[in-house]
This record gives structure tokens, sequence and C-alpha cells, in this order.
């Protein structure tokens, strides 16, 4: 149930309701409700998540942005119904790949258009939707979109073989880009520059997941062998695993938490606290991304590239599969199987001189993917806003 006054802060307007399930989605759905502020949308917008993390990632990342938010309502008839008289949306527009078919139904049958955003087949959702009986379920559900904003060519194939129309779909470039590129702050990263120190090169081994942390030290003691002023950020994808992290160090490293007053001549650094990492990856000489040894579908490969970092990851980067074949054939990262070969990218990376390289592989990538959320919203302002051409 809406509480009636959030619902009275609308004034009689019919919002554009946005929803993003939790912290990913959000990060896609921020940018698309900038790019509608950014072009003179004066409307209402209600933004919906579904954990308490989207919601704070929400007031983060777009407080002032959105009029108000509300929990998603559980997808049974009777409390999406509920949900849609209270709000009366001109629009729903949902985040990546969040297919919610109750919701779709009732706003076909009421002639509330609904969009998704930033839309993203990944593999494993590929190889849920693509046979069986669930290739007919999962068309039947996109096609109850107005329109589907894809990140990439790939996505359009896919939903096109399993028989969305193809009049649906634009290919208007990763939403996540803009996000990334707004949230760069040069004055933070130098920030932690300074209070880290410069005078020694810095590898950092973000959201890292249990059994990954001995991997990483094993490859860090092989890199100091070749650089022995190197030092290591290691940041747990659950910050509570800090203390475990900090166990598994050996007594020969100075070693610090984040939170902790950090020694002027710290080794190693274990990242305890959450909101922070993005800005550290901007210091690293090198970054390896976690959830990538363990199968956990690896993590966000585009935050420290777009600092222009060198990668290096592991076997599992499902989640980011295409990110991943480009920045291998770009030459930007390395997918290794071990930590052996971990530390073999590493000494690589050591031992360039040309580290330039990355900084610009990094900005004609980002400069070819960025305004995606833009193209979605002008078209999708074209069923909210009176007065547009149809």
């Amino acid at each position: 149930m809406i509480p009636q006054q959030k619902i009275s802060l609308l004034n009689g307007e019919r919002p554009l309701w946005i929803h993003a399930v939790s912290v990913g989605e959000v990060q896609a759905a921020v940018p698309f409700i900038k790019a509608a502020r950014d072009d003179g949308f004066a409307g209402r917008i209600v933004l919906s998540t579904t954990t308490q993390t989207g919601r704070a990632m929400a007031e983060r990342l777009a407080s002032g942005l959105y009029d108000f938010h509300i929990y998603y309502p559980w997808d049974k008839m009777k409390f999406v119904k509920r949900a849609l008289d209270s709000l009366d949306p001109a629009a729903f527009a949902a985040a990546e790949t969040e297919l919610w078919p109750n919701m779709l139904y009732e706003c076909k049958r009421r002639g509330i258009p609904a969009f998704l955003v930033n839309g993203r087949i990944s593999d494993r959702t590929w190889s849920r939707i693509s046979g069986g009986f669930f290739k007919y379920a999962a068309a039947g559900a996109f096609s109850l979109f107005e329109r589907i904003f894809l990140r990439d060519e790939e996505d359009a194939r896919r939903l096109s073989s399993i028989g969305v129309s193809a009049d649906k779909m634009y290919v208007t470039g990763d939403a996540k880009v803009d996000a990334l590129l707004a949230r760069k702050n040069i004055a933070a990263r130098d920030e932690w520059l300074d209070k880290l120190g410069r005078d020694r090169p810095i590898y950092i081994a973000g959201s890292t997941h249990t059994g990954e942390d001995e991997k990483v030290l094993y490859a860090f003691e092989q890199l100091r062998a070749a650089e022995p002023d190197a030092r290591l950020i290691i940041a747990p994808r659950h910050p509570e695993r800090a203390d475990n992290v900090c166990k598994l160090i050996p007594d020969k490293y100075i070693f610090s938490k984040l939170s902790s007053p950090i020694s002027p001549e710290w080794d190693i650094l274990v990242v305890d606290r959450i909101g922070c990492l993005f800005d550290l990856y901007g210091t690293a000489r090198s970054a390896f991304v976690g959830g990538s040894f363990t199968d956990n579908g690896g993590q966000n490969i585009l935050e420290p590239f777009s600092w222009g970092v060198p990668l290096q990851y592991g076997p599992h980067m499902e989640d980011f599969a295409r990110a991943s074949r480009a920045f291998i054939a770009m030459g930007a990262a390395d997918q290794v199987s071990d930590e052996k070969e971990l530390a073999d990218a590493w000494i690589r990376v050591a031992g360039s001189k040309d580290s330039g390289k990355w900084q610009e592989l990094s900005r004609e990538y980002f400069e070819r993917s960025r305004g995606a959320s833009m193209r979605a919203w002008k078209i999708i302002k074209k069923s909210i806003v009176s007065g547009e051409d149809q």
C-alpha cells in the first residue's frame, strides 16, 4: 500500500514510474532519470526498488531528481492493480532484465506504455530463456513492452531469435557508462593518493569473494620480487569480511584496515567500508576484479577501466562477458586462470614503459559508449510529454 501522503505529492499529475530492483539496476536507472531532467522534463517521477540497498543507492546517486521512492509491489495482480490505481502513471519503465508479467500485462490493458531501459540479455539469462517453454514465455513477456532499449546488437539478435518484434527494439548503448563517467571525481581520487602516498605503485584487488584473497596474496608476493615497492589494496565484496582477510596476510607485510590509522609504510590495505572502491580504482597501476575466480559471474570491470587502469580477472566473467571480450581484444585486460597467471600479468604491467596506452584505450572506449540514457529518453518522452510528435 502506497502511503496517501506520498500520493498527495503528485498533485494529481500522472508520474513516470521507474523501477530498479537493487543496486545494479539503480546504477542503470539513475542516468536515465538525469537525462530526463537535463532535457527539461519537469514532470513527476516515482522510483521503486525491491531492496533497501537499492533505495540507499538511489538516495546517494539521485537525491532530488525524483519525487519519492516506493517499494515495488509483489507481482500478484491484486497488488499490481492497487499500485497502478494509486499512482496512475503516464508510463512505466523497468531497468535491465526485469520481467514482471502481471505488471506488464496490466499496463498493457490500461494503455500505460511500458519500457525496458538498458536492457541486457546476459549469457546466464540467455541460457534460461533460449529454449523450450521458457522461450515462448519470455517472448510473450518482452512483447508487452512498448519499446525495448538494449545495450548492444547481440542483445537485439537474441530477442529477435525468440520472436520479439524488431520494431520494438532500439540499440542505444549501456547507460551504466553514463553513470560511471558522471561518478568520476578526480579530486576525490587525488585525495586518496595524498592519503595513501604517491611514492609507491598500488595494485588493487576489488570486490573479492571468499577464496580469492589467498590467490591475490600469492600473486602479490610474486609481484614484490619484481617490483619491491609495490603495494596492495584488497577490497572484499562484503566489507564485514575484512577481519578474516587480515588474518590471511603474512606477518612480513605491514597492513592496515582503511578505517584505522594507516601506517606511512603500509604494504597491504584492507578496505572495510563501502562507497570508496570506485575512487580507489583511480589510484591503481593495475586492478584484479573479483567474483571471477569463484563462480559468481564477475564484478564490474567497467569501473576500473573508466580510470584507464589495466584489468585482470578470472575465468568467470559471465555477467560482463561482452565487455570482457572487448577489453581483451583491445589489449586492456588479461583473463587469468589462476594465481600464477595473475602474478605474471601484474609483473608484465610493472615492466611496461607505456602506461598511457591504457588511458587512451579507455578514453576511446567510453567516448564510443556514452549517451545511451539520453538516446532512450528522447524516444520515451514522446509517449509521456504532451505536444511531442508521434
